[in-house]
């Protein structure tokens, strides 16, 4: 599970044309179909104590290492965006000469004609924060903000219980039963529109936060970390060399993969085609 992960992360560069060249004729039923929304809509998590991780016992299947133990954490109120930041809002920031451009290429969706309601990808970690603090004073969450977001107070293994992800629920690396297309995405072969699987919101209805891509929060990585983390706002080792991915991507196609306890460490300078962002503000 761990090598795979880090595969998923590790080839954001690899060659891709004959996936993508079928991501779009695919993409343009998923446009036409897609719901429209409002992708600056945040939602609240309110103050209070939820369980963050999960039991490691030898078996990852079950659950990573790294993201053991589970523990009682108390994290202050705030909001979340319910959606993934998108290219419509990203490119906002960039016409204001405020966000630099994104990466195009490879499996990056910068550039596409039909990205404008889907997650951007290929976003470095400054190019993140720098968006959230542009767009009205926000930040990028903490592992434990994300966390609480994606799986409320009842300690659910995924945003919308302890049922096994399937393409109702998630954009992932899964085909729909009888489907004779490619798994990734879903059949995609990329990322899907947010809030495409209205089914497998959180319980603050925040949406996509198992699978289309795993994001940026703003903590520093230790694997560590969860054995001695304070319990009250924690907000990740004081320095470190990767920051903390939470989530999981249209390339997951594992149970332990899909779960909102995965965390995973990331170079602050990647711009994998698999890691996006989504943006929070404290009450």
């Amino acid at each position: 599970m761990k090598l795979y992960t880090k595969h998923i992360l590790a080839t954001s560069r690899n060659k891709f044309g004959k996936t993508m060249a079928l991501a779009l004729m695919l993409l343009t039923v998923t446009l036409a179909s897609a719901q429209d929304i409002d992708d600056e809509e945040m939602v609240i998590v309110p103050a209070g104590e939820f369980i963050m991780g999960c039991d490691y016992e030898g078996n990852e299947q079950n659950c990573l290492e790294e993201a053991s133990p589970a523990h009682k954490v108390y994290v202050d109120g705030f909001r979340i965006d319910k959606y993934m930041v998108t290219y419509r809002r990203y490119n906002k920031c960039v016409a204001e000469g405020v966000c630099t451009p994104l990466f195009e290429g490879a499996a990056c969706n910068a550039g596409m004609p039909w990205n404008s309601n889907h997650p951007v990808n290929c976003v470095d970690y400054a190019q993140a924060a720098a968006f959230c603090e542009w767009d009205g004073g926000k930040r990028l969450p903490t592992e434990a903000e994300w966390e609480k977001a994606a799986r409320g107070t009842d300690g659910r293994k995924f945003p919308w219980g302890n049922q096994s992800p399937n393409c109702d629920l998630a954009v992932m690396n899964r085909k729909k039963k009888g489907d004779k297309g490619m798994g990734p995405g879903c059949g995609a072969g990329t990322t899907q529109p947010v809030g495409s699987r209205p089914k497998g919101a959180s319980p603050y209805g925040a949406m996509d936060m198992a699978g289309n891509l795993f994001e940026w929060t703003a903590d520093w990585f230790d694997p560590a970390y969860f054995k001695n983390s304070p319990k009250k706002n924690p907000k990740g080792p004081k320095t470190g060399h990767h920051k903390t991915l939470k989530g999981s991507s249209w390339l997951m196609r594992t149970d332990a993969g899909m779960m909102s306890s995965v965390r995973s460490g990331y170079s602050p300078l990647g711009q994998g085609y698999v890691v996006g962002f989504r943006c929070a503000k404290t009450l």
